[in-house]
């Protein structure tokens, strides 16, 4: 089996041409999403790619909830690492790049090892040596150059530059706006403002008690003790002066007469 795989069929040779399309398509794939996303990141007020509209989305729902975002470059990070440029992660791509390129020589050796078995030194192990050799060096020089690592920073900075600086201020300014629109009370609303209120309360707390006035009501009209009590002794008073000056008994009649008058009412 080992003969026909490596002397028969040229399948070796065929993973490894897959093994180096993939290492490429890595590197295409991460200079194109890094390209767009550090376009995005410079202009990223106005910016309508994905990325960041969900972190612009993100960072203004923390703040709306904890008022502030502590480490502002985690958050940013934390959203970059997650993102799928095309189907994986960015991540995900330089490990392809990078494994592309140890996977293309472990099979060169392969290929050369089984063909010095089933046929000792011969022409094609010389072939699997130098075409591992060739494509080794060719994806290590195509995963040089560009600095992925470096892109990932500037936008990162970018991101970040544009949230500390531009888009928590924006927020905090409206955030006071809003608490001073809800402090004073527009006069459309036909009502006062927290001063005048305050005002108003003082003032009633500084105004002297007054004292609850107990009286009688008769027929449904109040009437205060103090002087319905005063009334019924000057009365009482005049009637005692009236028997003591004049001792007849139709003035004592009268007198008695008008002081049950007095009680019964």
């Amino acid at each position: 089996m080992l003969k026909t795989l490596v002397a028969d069929t040229n399948a070796i040779f065929y993973l490894m041409i897959v093994v180096g399309v993939i290492g490429v398509l890595g590197k295409i794939v991460n200079q194109i999403t890094l390209r767009r996303m550090i376009t995005a990141a410079g202009n990223m007020s106005k910016s309508t790619h994905k990325l960041m509209k969900l972190v612009r989305a993100k960072y203004e729902h923390a703040c709306m909830i904890h008022d502030t975002v502590d480490n502002v470059e985690a958050f940013v990070e934390k959203y970059i690492y997650e993102y799928r440029g095309f189907l994986l992660r960015i991540h995900t791509w330089k490990q392809l790049e990078i494994q592309s390129i140890w996977f293309s020589g472990a099979l060169a050796a392969f290929g050369g090892l089984s063909s010095y078995i089933v046929s000792g030194f011969s022409e094609r192990m010389y072939q699997y040596i130098g075409a591992g050799a060739a494509e080794m060096i060719a994806l290590f020089v195509i995963s040089q150059l560009s600095d992925e690592g470096y892109k990932i920073k500037a936008a990162k900075n970018y991101m970040v530059d544009y949230l500390e600086n531009v888009c928590a201020h924006r927020y905090k300014k409206a955030k006071q706006t809003e608490r001073d629109n809800i402090d004073v009370i527009s006069p459309e609303g036909a009502g006062t403002s927290r001063a005048a209120v305050q005002k108003d309360a003082v003032q009633k707390k500084a105004a002297p008690r007054e004292e609850p006035e107990l009286s009688i009501n008769i027929e449904g009209e109040p009437r205060r003790v103090e002087k319905e009590e005063r009334v019924r002794q000057s009365r009482g008073a005049a009637l005692k002066e009236k028997l003591e000056d004049n001792e007849q008994p139709a003035l004592k009649e009268e007198a008695i007469r008008q002081i049950l008058e007095e009680f019964l009412a």
